[in-house]
This record gives C-alpha cells, structure tokens and sequence, in this order.
C-alpha cells in the first residue's frame, strides 16, 4: 500500500517555481520572525526561541521537499550575513547554538518525511512526528554544546530547560497543522 501524502504536501509537489519561493520566502520570514521570540535562561548560553515552533509548522505543512528548501534558505541566508537568527545575528560561526540551527534542518527532515506520509492527519501522529523532530534537534544541539559547557552540566544547561517549551511548542504545531489539514 502507497502511504498518502498530506493534501497540502501533494499540492505543493506540484507548484511553479515562482510559487514555490514564495511560499520558502514566507517560511524564512516566519522562521525570521520566531527566532525573536526569545527567552534566555541564567543557567545556559542557548536560549529558548520561536524557531522549533516555526521548523515543526512548516514541516508539517509544507512537507520534506518544500520544508528542506526553506530551513536551507534560512540557514544559508543566516550564514551569508542576513540577520535572521535569534538576536538579529548572522553567521554560522561554531558556537554553542550551532548544533541546534543543524538539528533543526534534521528535525524538518524528519518531520516533512512523516507529513508526506500521512502523520498530519490526527493530532496524535503528528504530535509524535513533532516530538521526534524535538528529538533531533536535541541530539545535534546537545552533541555541539558539549564543546562549551562541562560534561556535568550539559543535559542541566542544553535539554532539561527546554522539555516544557518544547512539548508546548510541539502540541500547538500538531494541533494547528491537524487543523488546517482538514480544511
């Protein structure tokens, strides 16, 4: 059996090059403007952002191949000197954040691969889909980090902080993707 792909994910496999862009435009400027939604933590160098909230959305929406597009537009365009990331920073200097803007590329893999296979059709797939996004993130984030804070701190500075935010964020990305699904 051939998995369905989310209505939204089929539609835009289909799009004009033009239409296409425009929609990553719009995906960069939303990942643009959560980077600024932004909490920083006495304890740890990375702050809690926007921007897994905006990875998750837009993986589950778009799916894998426009999802990638835009979370490499914003990276690249980070990278080479816009100021999109958290702080209007740019750059991709080898900082403590690095591995968490990496995990977030992995985690739009992930994500959009499930979309495009069905997990935004009910709340709970996609929930899980986005906690495996979450996941990523994590493991890519925590694996820089580790670089930059003591060994014994790293889980207390760079996971444990950001479980709550995360479940949050996940649980509002699934039910509004679940959402604009069935439209």
């Amino acid at each position: 059996m051939i998995p369905k792909q989310t209505y939204l994910s089929t539609k835009f496999k289909d799009l004009s090059f033009p239409i296409a862009a425009t929609f990553v435009t719009m995906g960069v400027c939303f990942l643009s403007l959560l980077a600024q939604v932004k909490l920083y933590l006495p304890i740890s160098p990375v702050p809690i952002t926007g921007q897994t909230f905006g990875v998750a959305l837009i993986a589950l929406i778009y799916g894998r191949k426009l999802g990638i597009a835009t979370i490499s537009t914003y990276l690249v365009a980070g990278a080479f000197g816009a100021p999109i990331f958290a702080k209007f920073q740019s750059g991709l200097e080898l900082g403590p954040t690095m591995g968490y803007l990496i995990g977030m590329w992995v985690s739009t893999f992930i994500i959009g691969t499930l979309s495009d296979n069905g997990y935004t059709k009910t709340w709970p797939k996609a929930f899980l889909s986005c906690v495996l996004g979450s996941l990523a993130v994590f493991a890519c984030g925590l694996s820089v980090l580790a670089f930059f804070v003591p060994a014994d701190s790293l889980l207390m500075m760079g996971l444990v902080p950001f479980i709550a935010g995360d479940l949050f964020k996940n649980t509002l990305a699934s039910f509004l993707a679940t959402r604009i699904y069935k439209l």
